[in-house]
């Protein structure tokens, strides 16, 4: 027997993390009929603007130059 984890990150402003779990749930009891599923929250993080830029650059590539918010210091204040 082998025990498959995976992590699933959302980013969003707000999230009804029940619905959430009750989903995936759903989806592996309904595709996945012989074995165990276990679906929980591992917590929420609170970004700043600058950990969130950090975090998608990190974890999904996009820079802040490619999506266009990269601070400017030559900018008129």
């Amino acid at each position: 027997m082998k025990k498959y984890s995976f992590t699933v990150d959302v980013v969003s402003s707000e999230l009804d993390i029940e619905d959430v779990k009750n989903g995936l749930y759903l989806f592996m009891k309904d595709n996945h009929k012989e074995g165990v599923s276990s679906v929980k929250n591992a917590g929420v993080k609170q970004f700043s603007e600058q950990g969130y830029k950090v975090w998608r650059a990190r974890v999904t590539g996009v820079t802040a130059k490619q999506a266009g918010d990269a601070h400017n210091p030559k900018a008129a204040s």
